[in-house]
């Protein structure tokens, strides 16, 4: 697999366009295959990224399929990206596997994938991240455990809660709002509505579409892909100055002390650093700039991310 020395997260996959690529067409439309890639444990979900540095005239589709005891699956489309819209393609059923919105499920575990990208007009192929989840992973405790020490990132709070449209569209721009902040923090100036707009996924009628909030990290001038994590330890190495993490978390009343909101099937929040047992995070969906940044209980917030939520998260950093 085509990693070059980028240094990833377990079982989460880059891929340049090589030359085990298959090409067809030429000028205004072309359809680029990848090789197979054989994975080194069986996968249950897989999540693909693409790094759109530019969109110019045209669109780029992202399609996938999986070997399953060696027998492939249809072609699955993943998501559609232009520089007027973008989009998901709606719930799909096949016997192998099925999609809902940009994650890619698995009946029975896989042992391969491969991937195929149609574009039209003016663009360019585009690098590929792919992230899977262990078929065989189980959620444990000593995930929670944080690195030695402490770390602190600065991050400038935004509130979703304050931002100038209806208090329903409030609650949905947790995803936004937590991506502008990272761009922030990374040196990138960016508006929490326009990053908005720029994220919408118009067929899903959604902001939080994880593929669609990195492709517009990755325009931004920086390298952002959807990953998974299994432990906080982890953030040692992709939690800094130049690598920022934004996490889905979920968890029930009760189960995550002093949150910003009582309780959630999917909210994201801006991981920032951590000490003294907990986790340092912006959480947008404070009720204040003020209260934006807060400290939760490691434990707890390992359970409403890593075992909720498998560990995926959007990891955003500078080149």
């Amino acid at each position: 697999m085509n990693t070059a020395e980028l240094k990833l997260p377990y079982l989460t996959y880059f891929h340049r366009p090589c030359r085990g690529y298959l090409f067809h067409g030429d000028g205004e439309s072309r359809t680029i295959v990848s090789p197979i890639f054989e994975t080194p444990v069986d996968f249950s979900s897989l999540i693909l990224s693409v790094v759109l540095k530019t969109i110019k005239k045209g669109w780029l589709l992202s399609e996938v399929q999986i070997r399953q005891g060696g027998v492939w699956s249809p072609f699955f489309k993943l998501a559609l990206y232009s520089a007027k819209l973008n989009h998901s393609f709606g719930e799909q059923e096949e016997d192998a596997a099925s999609v809902t919105v940009d994650v890619l499920r698995a009946k029975t575990p896989a042992q391969a994938y491969r991937f195929r990208l149609s574009l039209q007009g003016e663009m360019d192929i585009p690098d590929v991240f792919v992230a899977l989840t262990d078929a065989s992973a189980q959620y444990d405790e000593c995930s929670a455990i944080l690195p030695a020490g402490k770390r602190k990132i600065a991050v400038r709070p935004l509130s979703q809660m304050r931002l100038d449209v209806s208090v329903t569209d409030q609650m949905r721009l947790c995803s936004p709002t937590s991506l502008t902040m990272a761009l922030n923090a990374l040196g990138i100036k960016a508006d929490p509505l326009q990053t908005a707009s720029a994220v919408y996924d118009d067929r899903a009628r959604i902001y939080g579409n994880w593929t669609i909030n990195t492709a517009y990290a990755a325009r931004c001038g920086l390298q952002a892909f959807v990953t998974r994590f299994q432990t906080l330890a982890q953030l040692q190495e992709f939690l800094t100055e130049k690598s920022l993490i934004a996490a889905p978390i979920a968890y029930q009343r009760g189960e995550l002390t002093g949150a910003a909101i009582a309780q959630t099937p999917g909210h994201f929040v801006l991981l920032c650093g951590w000490e003294n047992g907990k986790i340092r995070v912006a959480d947008p969906a404070a009720e204040t700039k003020r209260e934006v940044i807060r400290f939760y209980d490691a434990a707890e917030f390992a359970r409403a991310w890593l075992q909720r939520k498998r560990g995926v998260a959007y990891l955003v950093r500078k080149l």
